[in-house]
């Protein structure tokens, strides 16, 4: 029997490995990528719920609720923080909603549009027209809600944020 080689050398082992760890490379990245998007979609889901929360309580408000706090404000200032909008909320008469969570800050802007009154002498076949078709200006205010939250692997000491912004309108 001729005496071969009976194995492979350092060099050898040295070369499969690294070949070996740079295909595996891109499959961690898969998986670290992967874990931030989950944790990034996570955040911005808890960030919509909390949007969404004040969204359908200002829906259940009426445009003549809100005119008791902002009728004599002629554009209402927002609400940077949940303390503020708990004082809306309070000088409503209402029962405060839950605070967002730790990272989160939630602001509220409210614009208030008012109806189209036809004055004047073109005004008048326009009052005609409201008249016959029983229609008649109505007040109404948009309602922006703001939730932003840290961006996720910026770091603590980062002030880069993401957020996420909903809007509704609130009428009679």
């Amino acid at each position: 029997m001729p005496r071969g080689r009976l194995g492979f050398s350092m060099i050898e082992i040295l070369v499969a490995l690294v070949f070996v760890s740079f295909s595996f490379l891109p499959i961690y990245n898969l998986f670290r990528f992967g874990h931030r998007g989950a944790v990034s979609n996570e955040k911005e889901i808890e960030a919509t719920n909390y949007a969404s929360d004040l969204i359908n309580f200002m829906r259940d408000r009426k445009a003549s609720e809100l005119d008791t706090l902002f009728k004599s404000v002629k554009d209402p200032p927002e609400m940077k923080n949940d303390d503020e909008i708990a004082d809306m909320i309070r000088r409503l008469n209402l029962a405060p909603l839950p605070k967002v969570g730790e990272g989160y800050v939630r602001s509220m802007k409210i614009k208030r549009f008012e109806g189209k009154n036809n004055k004047g002498p073109a005004g008048i076949v326009g009052w005609l027209s409201d008249f016959i078709n029983r229609r008649r200006a109505v007040n109404n205010y948009l309602v922006r809600v703001r939730v932003a939250y840290p961006l996720v692997g910026a770091g603590k000491s980062s002030n880069q944020e993401d957020d996420v912004v909903l809007y509704t309108i609130v009428m009679d």
